[in-house]
């Protein structure tokens, strides 16, 4: 089982290399931001903007670098994955929103690791 967890995560890691994201105006951050209970298997391979509370988060998971996390806000929960090189660009400020009962904004390219949505986070929005 945990085998298999490993490698989806590494072709997730490895499909986030794929794909690239482009800058927006902090108007168009604003709009177009889903809760977790929102995001659905229909938006899978598409750019999408969550913001929920974090439930739960794992630092440097099976030490591939980076942050794994759970976002919730009661209705749904996503899971967000952020590369190391996104997330050692992040200061001590950015990283503690990272925080179990935080709430966070993030945008990035939504993935499907076996039963589990995965957003491989491109952009930390607050």
């Amino acid at each position: 089982m945990m085998k298999l967890k490993s490698i989806a995560l590494v072709a997730v890691f490895v499909l986030s290399l794929l794909y690239g994201c482009g800058g927006e105006s902090p108007e168009a951050v604003e709009s177009g931001i889903l809760s977790p209970g929102q995001v659905d298997s229909s938006m899978v391979d598409t750019v999408v903007k969550v913001r929920g509370e974090v439930l739960s988060a794992v630092e440097n998971p099976g030490g591939l670098g980076g942050l794994l996390a759970k976002l919730g806000n009661g209705d749904g929960e996503v899971s967000i994955r952020i590369q190391p090189q996104v997330w050692g660009a992040l200061n001590e400020r950015g990283k503690a929103q990272f925080r179990k009962g935080r709430t966070v904004a993030v945008e990035g390219t939504l993935f499907r690791a076996g039963r589990e949505l995965v957003v491989i986070v491109s952009r930390v929005l607050s």
